[in-house]
């Protein structure tokens, strides 16, 4: 169930804090009401860029996993070409996910406000 939202809060920065609020709310790929709940909450902030790439790979595999059952289904039998790509494509994602823990892994541990 949602929490709603009902409590203002009037915050009063310099120009400076403000606009480096901006800038890490912005790296955090958050808006700054976003952010400074996410602090609040001592929420570790990571941006792994990598998952888009992830996502486009895994649909890949996918769809190669139902293109070999629709011709394993028909013909009874599958080309190793066939599961090579399937191979292949698991061996991306395997190197995807590795990087994105590595990322995840190096990432500090505290944001600099």
């Amino acid at each position: 169930m949602p929490r709603i939202k009902t409590e203002r809060l009037e915050l009063r920065l310099t120009l400076e804090q403000k606009q480096k609020l901006a800038e890490i709310s912005k790296k955090s790929r958050m808006n700054m009401t976003e952010y400074i709940v996410a602090i609040s909450e001592q929420k570790k902030i990571i941006v792994a860029d990598g998952v888009p790439e992830l996502l486009k790979q895994i649909i890949k595999i996918g769809t190669n996993v139902n293109q070999i059952t629709m011709v394993a289904n028909s013909n009874h039998s599958v080309s190793s070409k066939q599961i090579d790509i399937v191979n292949t494509n698991l061996v991306k994602i395997q190197n995807l996910i590795s990087d994105l823990i590595d990322e995840i892994k190096n990432s500090k541990d505290e944001i600099e406000v």
